[in-house]
């Protein structure tokens, strides 16, 4: 007991002396820095992370985007504290809170349940953890009320959760969490339960509320859209890693893998084989290598990715490809192009270009500039 009441003293201590329980300006908290060092975490022989490093700046929005089970969602609990690390170091501004419990981490968390309370209303659930924090009933009910009305439901306020739609519940979640004004603001996949429309709506107004509060934000996400859409930074993770991390732009546009390229957007794999002066033959055309990948010997067998709108698709009653679907999304078509020997190659078009493309139709396709990515056809991807 003696020594459980030297560690929680060491907290307390440790916390005081930075001042991460402080309030020393009176309103807003502007961001603080995020940093995971080094952290790992095993179940029995799989690495959920393996020595991931992960720093967001003051005020940033990073969403952490992978497939199942990459680790994203434990990199978010290791940083809540709801995961315990085996090893490295969890810093919030500059301290290591790596052994201090979720409630003295000063974070606020958002999951895909919306975990409100059925028998209180949405100004009580809201001001919950001020009620917890010994705030007293009238400064607690007006916090609550200005977090109701920064997210659009003020005049919601008195209706229970059942009373209100999935995604005003989720907009009350999202205020509880800003209610007892955390340093950093945690989203743990928190509209995939909404439907499509109510999902585009609530993630503008996550990043409108993130960049009004000047809050650091840890967005996971298996939605690529959520995560290009949203964040400043987005990381792609894989088997416990960090495949790669860059603005969306950079993340969409120079992979530094295949595993990147594919998960991020969509892709068509196509074979190809590596000529002299650093260009590579596809589909009959010979374009540019990637300037990271010009090393590859001449007469290599490789496969290019290349992203729907990198290709030209025309009706030819001459072509080798045969359209076998056709989408019409308004402004562009989505077209699917058989090609004899090889995966089937999908194109994105202007739809007033594809009013003579359908299904069963002859086409040409070629690619309009140099590949997303090249791989070696025996590579296995990251």
């Amino acid at each position: 007991m003696a020594e459980a009441s030297q560690v929680e003293e060491a907290e307390r201590v440790e916390v005081s002396k930075h001042g991460l329980s402080a309030r020393a300006d009176g309103g807003a908290r502007s961001g603080v820095r995020v940093e995971l060092v080094e952290c790992e975490r095993r179940f029995g022989a799989v690495a959920a992370l393996d020595r991931l490093s992960l720093t967001i700046e003051p005020g940033e929005l990073v969403a952490l985007l992978g497939p199942s089970g990459c680790g994203k969602t434990t990199a978010l609990r290791a940083l809540a504290g709801l995961e315990q690390i085996d090893s490295g170091t969890v810093r919030i501004r500059g301290v290591d809170v790596t052994a201090l419990p979720p409630h003295r981490r000063e974070l606020g968390m958002v999951f895909q349940a919306y975990s409100l309370f059925p028998n209180m209303t949405a100004i009580d659930n809201v001001g919950f953890g001020l009620r917890l924090r010994k705030a007293d009933a009238k400064s607690r009910r007006e916090r609550a009320g200005d977090l109701l009305d920064l997210v659009g439901l003020a005049a919601q306020s008195e209706r229970f959760p059942h009373e209100l739609s999935g995604g005003q519940q989720q907009r009350v979640a999202l205020a509880r969490a800003l209610a007892v004004e955390p340093r950093v603001l945690l989203l743990d996949e928190p509209l995939s339960a909404l439907d499509a429309k109510v999902r585009a709506q609530l993630r503008d107004e996550i990043r409108r509320i993130q960049l009004e509060l000047g809050i650091t934000t840890l967005f996971v996400t298996h939605d690529q859209e959520e995560a290009l859409s949203m964040a400043d930074r987005v990381g792609v993770m894989a088997a416990g890693r960090l495949q790669q991390i860059g603005t969306p732009s950079e993340v969409y546009e120079r992979p530094v893998n295949a595993f990147v390229a594919e998960f991020v957007g969509s892709v068509s794999r196509v074979p190809a084989t590596v000529g002299r002066d650093a260009s590579v033959e596809v589909l009959g055309r010979r374009v540019p290598l990637p300037p990271a990948q010009s090393a590859f010997a001449p007469g290599t067998v490789v496969d290019v990715l290349l992203r729907p709108e990198a290709f030209v698709v025309r009706a030819d009653p001459y072509g080798l490809g045969v359209v076998t679907r056709r989408s019409f999304l308004g402004p562009v078509l989505h077209v699917a192009v058989a090609v004899p020997g090889q995966a089937e190659i999908v194109a994105t078009l202007p739809a007033t270009a594809g009013a003579d493309i359908g299904v069963g139709v002859a086409v040409s396709v070629e690619p309009t500039g140099a590949p997303l990515f090249v791989t070696e056809q025996s590579a296995a991807v990251a």
